[in-house]
């Protein structure tokens, strides 16, 4: 009876190897279709074909070419989606067979053209309609090509592009968090000087919804003084000083609200804190002269300081430019005569920059 048992396990093990060795053949064989289709330039079809010798294929080394002969196939086609997720299983199930660097930096560049409005066909025997498109994925692989490489060279862009995903959808706050992560974590990446203008900037917007202990102000008020420090020849170097004084009037006006609250309650030490806060803590906010005169009025042995200046002079000064002239004369109106064009119709060779309007003939001149 034991050699019976015996040898019904040395069967199964034995057929087990044969079916085992007889996949792989078969994968094998698809594989071989699949590498003549794809020379042949039919890449949907050798795609398609790799993918079945990947799942018929029971050896980890035929299932790893598989996939890899996938990436290739789905790249030619432009299905950057199922390239993406071909990527991923190789890096998952079989990563002794990946390069994991090149392949991570790819899955970056995917995300970037998807953030640049490429979109996969939603059917392949319809991809000549433009609209028949699927979903965007830029925000899937951006994130998944972070959690694999967060410190890669793409990494700062693909936090900035996730902060624009997330603005555009109404998500400020993860906006945020991923503006943080390049300012903490690129400090020398191109990326870094816009990362800091767009976080005070979401800071600033979330502080004048509400902005309870004042968390929000007080870290835009610091991200600007920093820009200011680390980049003082910046394009935006105006306009973060000008934020910066915005940033600090709102916390001024904060604290002068508690005061008032406090002294209209009859604790007039608590008030005067919170003056004092603005004019030693805040002295060039609009608010810093208004919470002296309040101080002189509640302590009469407080001694202020200097007038200061006048709050208009704070602010720097922005040059404007007017926009140069454009070419308008019309040589063709809509709906004029016997033309029917939507849209005038402009002499574009007419330099208007130089060609000063000819004077208006007087009454009984002849205008040649």
């Amino acid at each position: 009876m034991r050699v019976t048992k015996l040898l019904m396990l040395v069967w199964l093990v034995a057929a087990a190897a044969l079916s085992l060795r007889a996949d792989d053949a078969e994968a094998s064989q698809l594989y071989e279709k699949g590498r003549k289709l794809y020379l042949d330039g039919s890449y949907y079809s050798a795609g398609n074909v790799f993918a079945e010798a990947e799942k018929r294929a029971d050896s980890n080394a035929i299932k790893a070419n598989s996939l890899l002969a996938q990436i290739g196939a789905w790249r030619m086609c432009e299905l950057y989606y199922r390239e993406f997720q071909a990527i991923e299983k190789i890096l998952t199930l079989y990563p002794e067979y990946a390069d994991f660097g090149p392949l991570v930096d790819r899955e970056f560049e995917l995300g970037e053209i998807y953030a640049s409005g490429k979109r996969e066909p939603a059917f392949w025997a319809l991809r000549f309609i433009p609209w028949l498109t699927e979903e965007d994925h830029a925000e899937e692989i951006f994130k998944r090509a972070l959690e694999r490489a967060p410190f890669a060279k793409f990494g700062a862009k693909a936090h900035l592009r996730l902060a624009y995903i997330y603005d555009n959808s109404g998500k400020v706050k993860e906006s945020l968090v991923q503006l943080r992560e390049i300012v903490r974590d690129y400090p020398h990446s191109p990326q870094h000087r816009l990362a800091m203008l767009a976080l005070a900037e979401g800071l600033l917007e979330l502080s004048r919804r509400g902005d309870g202990d004042g968390t929000y102000i007080r870290e835009a008020a610091d991200v600007l003084a920093r820009f200011n420090k680390r980049y003082p020849d910046a394009p935006e170097k105006e306009w973060a000083k000008r934020k910066l004084l915005e940033a600090k009037d709102i916390q001024a006006q904060r604290l002068y609200d508690m005061a008032e609250f406090y002294r209209k309650g009859g604790r007039q030490e608590a008030a005067e804190r919170y003056l004092a806060r603005i004019v030693s803590e805040l002295p060039d906010s609009k608010y810093a002269a208004e919470s002296e005169a309040k101080l002189v009025e509640l302590d009469n042995s407080y001694v202020p300081g200097d007038f200061p200046p006048d709050p208009e002079t704070r602010l720097p000064k922005i040059k404007s430019y007017s926009l140069p002239p454009e070419a308008r004369h019309i040589l063709l109106s809509p709906g004029n005569g016997d033309h029917h064009f939507l849209i005038p119709v402009y002499d574009l060779k007419r330099d208007a920059t130089t060609e000063a309007p000819a004077p208006a003939p007087e009454s009984g001149e002849v205008k040649k």
